[in-house]
């Protein structure tokens, strides 16, 4: 294989490393930022169920206001009820002390299924509450991973960096600017290996004697379809035959 092309075939395979690292770099931000979301919404579940369980218990006590409003009321008409003078004084009594100990019975009623509503809303509270505890672990554990990832990764591509650049001296310049140009135009990928007459990029068919002169290694050629610069190794000979 020409020289040349072997190190461009080398520097395609580093900038290939090179791109999926700065993929996989530019989506742990996005994975770190689901994760604050969800610890966001968890916080969230949690502080609502928090204020409905506030809200219940502020009824609540309003209505034992209201039970206690009404059983004095009632204690006070009872007491009433043994002074008055006429029948129809009487009466009248007895009418306001059923209305006020049905009131209370309401009262009653609402107040005891206001205990199961609180009992339920504590139990909801309690169960976010611990969803945010084991969401935070969690999330805080997850993130410490995708930051020694990116530790990692970040390490790895400055030796790939170094590595591109020592591969990029050994190649002419024109030819190198011909290789950016083409990878700049090709989602970053510029060399196509030629494998049984057909570039492996497009799989368009290489012309037999540009396939010859491949495999020959002295002439550089590029694929007539998609422009990259065709290469031939031993290894593609091998899958040829």
């Amino acid at each position: 294989m020409n020289s040349d092309i072997a190190n461009l075939v080398k520097l395609q395979e580093i900038d290939d490393v090179i791109r999926a690292l700065d993929s996989r770099l530019a989506q742990i931000p996005i994975e770190v930022r689901e994760l604050e979301k969800e610890i966001a919404d968890e916080k969230k579940s949690s502080s609502d169920a928090q204020e409905r369980l506030a809200a219940a218990q502020k009824e609540q006590r309003a209505a034992e206001g209201e039970l206690s409003s009404a059983e004095e009321k009632l204690a006070k008409y009872q007491d009433q009820l043994m002074n008055v003078k006429s029948n129809d004084e009487y009466k009248a009594m007895q009418r306001q002390i059923e209305v006020t100990k049905k009131e209370i019975g309401d009262i009653e009623t609402k107040i005891l299924q206001g205990l199961d509503a609180l009992e339920e809303l504590e139990r909801k509270r309690v169960e976010c509450e611990k969803a945010l505890s084991d969401g935070e672990e969690r999330v805080t554990g997850l993130e410490k991973l995708l930051n020694e990832e990116k530790s990692k990764l970040e390490n790895e591509r400055a030796q790939r960096q170094q590595a591109r650049e020592e591969r990029v001296g050994l190649v002419p310049e024109d030819l190198l600017v011909e290789y950016e140009k083409i990878a700049g135009t090709r989602g970053g990928v510029a060399m196509a290996a030629a494998v049984e007459e057909r570039c492996q990029a497009c799989m368009v068919r290489v012309r037999p004697q540009v396939f010859q002169e491949l495999r020959i290694g002295d002439t550089i050629h590029h694929c007539g379809s998609c422009n990259r610069i065709l290469y031939f190794t031993e290894e593609e000979h091998a899958t040829a035959t």
